[in-house]
């Protein structure tokens, strides 16, 4: 579709439009993880960029004469792309904003504190379910609002994060339509498309997002949709990263149809809003921490995670669910062992894929032919 193309234009002009804000007074702030509310950075009068960037093999390695290579490629891209002169945001940003959630962005943004960039940790402790965690993360929030309120010199109303908060639900809501699209026989949006749109709307602001997402939304309801006889997949695991397309490509290539996806980080967390009465805090705090899909690295989640899953392949008829999970992310690799066994149980089939950002031509035959010979398994087995 040409609107994903004129979407995805503006999404890379947005590095150049940070830099004319800059330059005009505006505070840019990066940050790092979906438990970093980017509507509190708006309501702080500053622009935010995610950063989200990820799929090449050449800026994890950018880091190792720092940091052990046991980091996932995603996190050692963070500071990779700026120790490359790769970055286009970071050398002018103001801040970064990391969420400390896991070991590997923990070390990473350590990293980027020794080389001297503006870094402010976000803490999400991952004992989701004790009400001391529930308290500590309010407070980091409520840490992060008055950071950010000294950072720009504008005071975060309730009020104003309320208007900031009602236009992301605005963008969830038609993201929420988008999916419905996939639940068809003929998914009329295909999971790669469904993917960048969501990356994309990081990269714009809401407004903008919005009328692009709306844009597409009414091509793509009236559209044929996919009449490929393949097998609905359940994409699902870490991260998908903005530039980290291969696989999500190579599965539609095979006729696999991604109709869902369970992702921890780098897709919106479209499927709840944030309530808009009362304290917005609290509500973005409800939202984040509480109300949706818990993630691997909450603890004790594993088995409410199933059941989401399960509910998941349920709703969208899911024939098979692909497993996509980073270098190094030992403990998403102990939720499959897990997940696998549940599943075969379940007669559901299953292929785990674990990715180094590596995709030479070496690195691709042997990707392509393991998903080719699953997507044709689950085929057969319909």
């Amino acid at each position: 579709m040409s609107i994903l193309k004129d979407f995805q234009t503006v999404a890379n002009e947005r590095p150049a439009e940070l830099r004319k804000a800059k330059d005009e007074g505006k505070k840019v702030i990066e940050y790092i993880g979906q438990y970093v509310p980017e509507e509190m950075i708006y309501a702080a009068g500053a622009e935010p960029y995610f950063m989200i960037k990820g799929g090449e093999p050449e800026p994890p390695d950018a880091v190792l004469e720092d940091m052990l290579r046991f980091m996932n490629p995603y996190a050692r891209s963070l500071a990779g792309y700026n120790l490359m002169g790769l970055d286009p945001v970071t050398p002018f940003a103001d801040l970064i904003v990391a969420q400390q959630l896991d070991c590997h962005v923990g070390r990473i943004s350590e990293l980027m504190e020794f080389h001297g960039l503006p870094v402010y940790k976000v803490g999400v402790p991952v004992e989701w379910k004790k009400d001391f965690a529930r308290k500590y993360f309010k407070r980091s929030l409520e840490k992060l609002k008055k950071r950010l309120e000294d950072e720009t010199g504008n005071e975060i109303t309730n009020e104003v994060l309320k208007a900031e908060v009602e236009k992301s639900n605005k963008i969830r809501k038609v993201i929420r339509e988008l999916d419905e699209l996939r639940k068809e026989d003929n998914p009329k949006i295909s999971g790669h498309d469904f993917i960048k749109l969501n990356h994309f709307t990081y990269k714009a602001r809401p407004e903008v997002a919005l009328d692009y997402l709306e844009k597409f939304y009414e091509e793509a309801k009236t559209s044929e949709g996919n009449t490929v006889n393949g097998p609905r997949i359940l994409f699902a695991g870490h991260i998908v990263a903005q530039g980290d397309y291969t696989v999500p490509r190579l599965i539609e290539e095979a006729g696999g149809k991604i109709v869902a996806d369970m992702f921890d980080d780098g897709l919106r967390w479209y499927r709840n809003d944030i309530a808009t009465e009362g304290d917005m805090i609290e509500n973005i705090h409800q939202a984040k921490y509480l109300d949706k899909i818990a993630v691997n690295m909450f603890q004790p989640a594993w088995n409410d995670r199933y059941e989401s899953l399960m509910e998941i392949v349920k709703e969208y008829k899911v024939d098979a669910v692909i497993w996509y999970q980073l270098s190094f992310d030992e403990i998403y690799d102990m939720e499959h062992t897990v997940l696998a066994k549940r599943l075969s149980e379940a007669g559901i089939p299953l292929l785990k894929l674990e990715s180094s950002y590596e995709y030479s031509r070496e690195a691709m035959g042997p990707l392509q032919t393991r998903i080719e010979s699953f997507i044709e398994a689950v085929k057969e087995g319909k």
